[in-house]
């Protein structure tokens, strides 16, 4: 009588089912060798799976068994019937059997690059670019925003043109690098929101602040802010060149083209001079590409990824303290003095001196023309020398 009850549950289904199922388990995970040596290909190893009824293990096969990982999907194809699965097979030489649990492979971030979040990998200096880049987004959207306000833009097109300051030098770099890459903000959306909401808050709130705190964009504390955002997109900028695998040359183009370039699709939108080609205000794309091409002297030095961080940010928000205060500016062509005036460039300005070098190389070579017949910006008459402000040609996010 026991035998025949013991028969009974050793041949019911739920039996040969849950043995089948432990069987192809430990198949599965490389328990029993010689069978999983067997396996040469993805196909083969979907059928042992399924037999084994834990098709979440055929990624661990294809491990364990150094095949090439199966495609993710919701389920895997299990091969026909009298479907052919058969490939070279291989020595237990060429084969290594891993019987231990296998563990996800991480892939390691890349030397130029920082967390998705300030905060992810607790204090450091990538963790505080990102911070920085973020307060400068903000700062960019809100100098944007109210540069378009002041000229009788509705809440829309103010938001609009503030978030493309803020982000719109990133998405031409990210075209400009190409190879399927979409703008970072799309994959990224938190900087989307920075730019909307600082955007509608800025819009809204700052004529109350204006009156109530006297807050102006002329003071200090939006220079500072500016020159964060500066130094963090350029640095930023070249990182991202680094990674798309460009030349070096390129890489600190990407570091001008993410702290400019969305200021000078603003500057067009409204209809103004584009502020990096002219000299009615101090510098600034030359601190941006200073800031990244220091970026790149220090990385070439062998320097860690925060000191090189540290060096290009602090170089481009140095130079723009330092363009601010002593309203630092390009020269001009030397016979433009009235086409400069013409869109504000008053000839003020401490100008760097490369005009005065050239004449003095040329006048030596015996190219020298009569002083009469040069109208030079430097020689004409003085305007006044207050500070413009973001709106009445400084600008922000250049």
């Amino acid at each position: 009588m026991l035998a025949s009850v013991a028969a009974r549950v050793v041949a019911s289904p739920a039996t040969i089912t849950a043995a089948t199922t432990f069987t192809g388990t430990a198949i599965a995970r490389g328990h029993v060798q010689r069978t999983v040596s067997d396996i040469a290909s993805i196909a083969e190893a979907r059928a042992f799976a399924s037999r084994a009824g834990d098709l979440a293990r055929l990624p661990a096969i294809a491990r364990h068994i150094q095949l090439p990982a199966p495609a993710t999907s919701p389920a895997w194809s299990i091969p026909k019937r009298g479907v052919s699965t058969d490939a070279p097979k291989r020595s237990s030489k060429e084969m290594k059997i891993n019987t231990a649990e296998p563990v996800l492979d991480t892939k390691a971030p890349h030397p130029d690059s920082m967390p998705r979040f300030p905060w992810s990998d607790g204090a450091t200096v990538p963790g505080l670019l990102r911070g920085a880049d973020w307060f400068g987004t903000a700062v960019f959207a809100m100098t944007g925003t109210l540069a378009a306000a002041t000229r009788g833009m509705d809440i829309l097109g103010s938001t609009i043109v503030g978030t493309i300051t803020a982000v719109g030098g990133g998405t031409i770099r990210d075209l400009l690098l190409g190879k399927g890459r979409r703008a970072f903000w799309m994959e990224e959306i938190e900087y989307l929101w920075i730019c909307v909401g600082t955007g509608v808050a800025t819009f809204l709130a700052w004529p109350h602040l204006e009156r109530a705190y006297g807050v102006k964009d002329t003071d200090e504390w939006v220079d500072w802010g500016d020159a964060i955002g500066v130094g963090a997109f350029c640095v930023i900028g070249a990182m991202n060149g680094i990674r798309a695998g460009v030349p070096c040359a390129a890489a600190v183009a990407c570091g001008m083209f993410t702290a400019t370039f969305g200021g000078v699709v603003r500057d067009v939108l409204m209809r103004r001079p584009v502020r990096i080609l002219h000299s009615y205000t101090d510098i600034y794309a030359t601190t941006a590409l200073t800031g990244a091409t220091t970026y790149m002297l220090v990385r070439a030095a062998g320097a860690p990824v925060s000191a090189r961080i540290l060096a290009g940010a602090g170089v481009a928000i140095a130079m723009r303290k330092l363009a601010w205060t002593n309203d630092l500016r390009l020269p001009t062509y030397a016979g433009a003095g009235d086409a400069a005036r013409g869109i504000g460039d008053d000839g003020n300005g401490t100008r760097l001196p490369v005009r005065e070098l050239a004449d003095a190389v040329f006048g030596t070579l015996g190219f020298e023309v009569p002083k009469d017949e040069v109208k030079k910006v430097s020689t004409t008459k003085k305007v006044s020398t207050t500070k413009k402000g973001f709106f009445g040609g400084r600008g922000e996010g250049d």
